[in-house]
């Protein structure tokens, strides 16, 4: 252990990562004298003389000897920088123990950050173009697709805030596994769009860092399956270090994740676990259903400074509407009514919402039935104030989502409602979600496995 070699090793391999010629892997060689924890004594597997043989080669020693033996500092001035370090934790430690203990109201304080880059710092805004951006495709009536609105909504924030950085496995050249970002790097170049290894834990923990020092990374993972391989990252990383920070933190990452349930890519990549994210407080987790949520809740999730986990559907990248050119943002949190009816209300959010919508129009052909579809948009925050209306004034309700139905967010959204507005309940409340099984590959199992109108029209009707 010695803190000059550790400096000159440091020194060392910056210089070569500044000279393109890293990354580099330092390996740091210390060792922990107490144990693990209060409760563990280390007696059980150490000995008196291990500890002595690392204590004679202990850092801080070394370095005392270091600055005696270059005439840095004399016995006296290290003397004098001990004891100020031992009256400085004195005092910590009296401060901490004089502290009054927290409100409990504050239990919950600094979870989530009102931060954000609606203000982007001088210097940071107008990014120059190395080429002009990709152009989407407008049809007639302004429609474009769900994946060039995403793409059109990554580079409009690329070009307003420098700090917007995008990267993930084969995004750059290729333009990612569904071309979603061809284009972006011959307009902003590879300090700003760059492919990265297939560590979807280095992509994530990367990110991570970046958000913290003043970036606003947007990375993305190829499939929502892999977000597991980084669950660590997200979960105890991204979502926790603002809170855990006291407020000191912020962590404004945007993590794209696609859902490619519908396309026969079998049980590892078909995954829709956006249930699985809601139950880690601390990140905000999106699923837009058309081109003109997914272009404004995309720049939403990049100007917060809270983490957010974006979800895409697959099956929605073709799917076309008409999107606002320009500034378009959706507010994180807010649903939307996407279809207004008395009847019998249909509550959806991703590729769900289209099947909801469909199924609300053959509820009027059929049965004469008025359906109104709730698009939540967001499942954290969720707008639970807009669904509720809506059940007040209907009576009824369903529930869709394309996951699992076991462990869903489907199933919170049913408890909410039946506690806030029992009442006004003229029927149990309908939910639908994929089997509870793994995801198929052939493609007759697969229809058979994820929900879809006729399962969503069945339920309303088992409710009149």
């Amino acid at each position: 252990m010695d803190v000059l070699a550790v400096r000159d090793a440091v020194r060392r391999a910056v210089a070569r990562c500044r000279a393109g010629e890293g990354p580099v892997l330092i390996e740091a060689s210390t060792y922990r004298y107490y144990g693990h924890s209060l409760s563990d004594p280390r007696d059980e597997y150490r000995t008196r003389e291990e500890e002595a043989a690392w204590r004679a080669v202990d850092a801080i020693e070394r370095l005392k000897g270091q600055l005696l033996a270059g005439g840095i500092a004399d016995e006296a001035a290290l003397a004098a920088v001990e004891q100020r370090v031992r009256e400085r934790n004195a005092r910590a430690a009296v401060r901490a123990s004089q502290a009054t203990d927290p409100a409990p109201a504050d239990a919950l304080r600094f979870l989530y950050t009102d931060g954000s880059s609606d203000d982007v710092p001088p210097g940071r805004g107008e990014a120059p173009l190395l080429a002009p951006l990709p152009v989407a495709k407008r049809g007639a009536d302004g429609a474009i697709t769900y994946r060039d609105a995403l793409r059109d909504a990554l580079a409009e924030e690329m070009v307003r805030d420098r700090r917007v950085v995008f990267y993930g496995e084969d995004v750059a050249d290729y333009g990612g596994a569904f071309k979603l970002t061809k284009g972006l790097l011959e307009s902003f170049g590879r300090d700003r769009v760059f492919n990265t290894p297939i560590s979807e834990a280095a992509i994530c923990g990367t990110a991570v860092g970046a958000a913290i020092v003043g970036l606003r990374p947007v990375v993305e993972l190829m499939y929502m399956d892999f977000a597991l391989m980084a669950s660590d990252q997200i979960a105890n990383q991204a979502a926790k270090w603002h809170y855990m920070s006291g407020g000191q933190v912020e962590v404004p990452l945007v993590i794209r994740a696609s859902v490619g349930a519908g396309k026969g890519y079998g049980g590892q990549h078909s995954q829709s676990l956006e249930s699985l994210f809601t139950h880690l407080p601390g990140i905000w987790v999106v699923y837009p259903s058309n081109p003109a949520d997914a272009k404004g809740l995309l720049k939403a999730a990049i100007r917060t400074s809270n983490p957010v986990l974006f979800v895409e559907s697959q099956g929605l990248y073709p799917a076309k509407g008409v999107v606002p050119e320009g500034e378009h943002l959706v507010p994180i949190g807010v649903a939307s009514v996407a279809r207004e009816g008395d009847d019998v209300t249909l509550v959806a959010w991703g590729p769900a919402v289209p099947d909801a919508l469909a199924a609300a129009e053959r509820l009027a052909a059929e049965v004469g039935v008025g359906a109104e579809v709730i698009d939540v948009r967001s499942l954290v925050p969720v707008d639970m104030d807009t669904v509720l209306a809506s059940v007040r004034k209907t009576g009824r309700c369903v529930v869709a989502a394309q996951a699992v139905l076991g462990g869903s967010f489907v199933n919170e959204v049913v408890a909410r409602i039946q506690h806030d507005v029992f009442d006004w309940l003229d029927a149990p409340v309908g939910r639908i979600g994929a089997r509870n099984g793994i995801s198929p590959q052939a493609e007759s199992l697969e229809r058979a496995f994820l929900p879809g109108v006729d399962d969503i029209v069945a339920a309303a009707r088992a409710l009149l």
